[in-house]
């Protein structure tokens, strides 16, 4: 494949069909490159799980797909998805504004769940609006760990209506300043997103074509029920974007609205707008016969499918990741155990060069030495001259004692950093270190350590550990101050300490 090609996989994970999508962008064309479903037989209820991600396995290997590395989605119930307003917030105060509105919105601690927000109307200049999507961070663990089960990798968890959304924006043309609404039927649980203006609103509901099917007409009442009851539930939340209106001027079907007699006719009579079914490949380039093995009457079912492979191609309406604090995270631990290890390297390094050194300089003065005895045996008749340099000997070995005890005092710092890395704060690293050691037995050497950190927090938690540790005494922070992180835009805490270590020699 050229450089200038890229391909992306959208996967689609629904309650019968599992649908897959790969598509391809050669210069400003995309392209539909493959598309596979398979049905979920009804009869794996015992052990489901196993077997949806078996069959995933198989479409890879039946449409001979070489690059296992897939955008994923999440819908339904297990989705909170919140829509808040912001008012006049700085481009650099915006992370921060949101974390604050997401610990107020999202009903659980923030350490539980995976969450992530997008801004709906960028290109306003005022008031911004914003939605915040959250999940329980064990059920996104579980996706990850059960795609890499089969080979399978992810960086990328979307909401399922959203990469609805996306598709529907990339796909089809419609009046911005129009109230419109898309309704997805799954087999499940159906989506309902109306939008307007750049901004949507999003709600899930456990009644869909299993259900109609099941039910007949009461079922199709129950359905019609829903989404007039969120549709007025919308209106009822208030916007100046709404303009007197109370129904939908466009509403368009995707999913399994194929398979439900007479949907469409029922629709345009309760909400007087007449349906249109979306067609999520309409501005992709597709190859003639392409759909000739599924069927043009369920193409309609890859609009989430191709939302999700269209997110690492363009730039969409609408871009949120379960997974994007995950993967700073692990950035940010990879990044600390590098600075660890190479701190580590750099320790023995120095010790490993000094003891070389020290017996470098032994040996040379060994071999004088010898030099001298062998003079002494032809001048022994200058025995005054022999004594005194039998005297520069002696000196020359206590000097030499003090330099094997300098180097055994270079072995203490392995042991200091090992004490000073166990009471290490997770969101704080070293990045620096230097020191002096005394002689002396029990006595105190000195170390100035430099780091940077997540947070102030994290630097006062880690001057509190050293003071608590018997190894260190005396200690003081010297300096603290905050800086931006070129590679992630984060706000980085540098900090620097010294304090006395506490020298214990045998």
């Amino acid at each position: 494949m050229s450089p200038s090609v890229k391909s992306s996989i959208g996967l689609d994970i629904g309650s019968r069909y599992i649908k897959l999508v790969e598509l391809r962008k050669s210069g400003d064309v995309i392209s539909l490159s493959k598309l596979a479903i398979k049905e979920i037989p009804k009869d794996t209820e015992g052990d489901r799980s196993r077997a949806v991600f078996q069959l995933i396995s198989q479409l890879f290997s039946e449409n001979n797909i070489k690059v296992k590395r897939v955008n994923v989605s999440v819908g339904g119930q297990s989705v909170f998805i919140r829509f808040v307003k912001l008012l006049q917030v700085k481009e650099d105060k915006l992370k921060q504004t949101m974390k604050f509105e997401a610990q107020n919105q999202i009903p659980f601690p923030l350490d539980e769940v995976a969450w992530d927000w997008s801004l709906l109307d960028r290109n306003k200049k005022a008031a911004k609006k914003a939605v915040i999507v959250a999940i329980k961070k064990n059920l996104v663990e579980d996706i990850v760990l059960k795609l890499k089960d089969i080979k399978v990798s992810t960086a990328l968890i979307d909401v399922s209506s959203v990469a609805l959304y996306n598709c529907l924006s990339f796909n089809e043309g419609y009046d911005e300043d129009k109230l419109g609404a898309i309704l997805d039927i799954g087999a499940k649980s159906s989506n309902l997103v109306i939008f307007k203006q750049g901004n949507i609103w999003i709600r899930s509901f456990p009644i869909a074509s299993d259900r109609i099917e099941e039910a007949g007409a009461q079922g199709m009442e129950e359905f019609i029920g829903e989404i007039e009851r969120s549709i007025e539930y919308y209106f009822m939340q208030g916007s100046e974007e709404l303009s007197g209106e109370k129904t939908p001027g466009e509403l368009i079907l995707t999913g399994g609205c194929g398979s439900i007699k007479e949907i469409e006719e029922r629709l345009a009579s309760r909400f007087g707008v007449k349906p249109k079914i979306l067609d999520p490949f309409k501005n992709l380039l597709v190859p003639k016969d392409k759909f000739s093995d599924i069927g043009d009457q369920i193409k309609n079912q890859f609009a989430v499918s191709v939302g999700l492979a269209l997110r690492n191609l363009i730039p969409l309406k609408i871009e949120v990741n379960f997974l994007k604090e995950m993967l700073a995270e692990k950035r940010l631990a990879a990044q600390k155990s590098l600075h660890s290890r190479f701190s580590i390297v750099m320790a023995v390094l120095i010790l490993v060069s000094f003891s070389i050194f020290t017996r470098q300089d032994y040996s040379v003065k060994r071999m004088k030495l010898s030099k001298i005895d062998e003079m002494l045996d032809v001048y022994r008749m200058y025995e005054p001259k022999i004594k005194e340099m039998q005297s520069l000997e002696d000196v020359l070995d206590e000097k030499i004692d003090i330099l094997y005890q300098a180097a055994d005092s270079r072995a203490i710092w392995l042991d200091v950093l090992k004490a000073a890395s166990e009471i290490l704060p997770k969101e704080l690293w070293i990045t620096d270190f230097s020191g002096i050691v005394s002689l002396e037995k029990n006595g105190l050497g000195r170390l100035d350590i430099s780091g940077k950190a997540l947070s102030y927090q994290s630097v006062n938690n880690f001057v509190s550990n050293l003071k608590s540790s018997p190894r260190f005494k005396d200690v003081k922070p010297i300096s603290s101050s905050i800086e931006t992180d070129e590679n992630t835009g984060e706000e980085i805490v540098r900090f620097s300490i010294t304090m006395d270590v506490v020298v214990r020699k045998e």
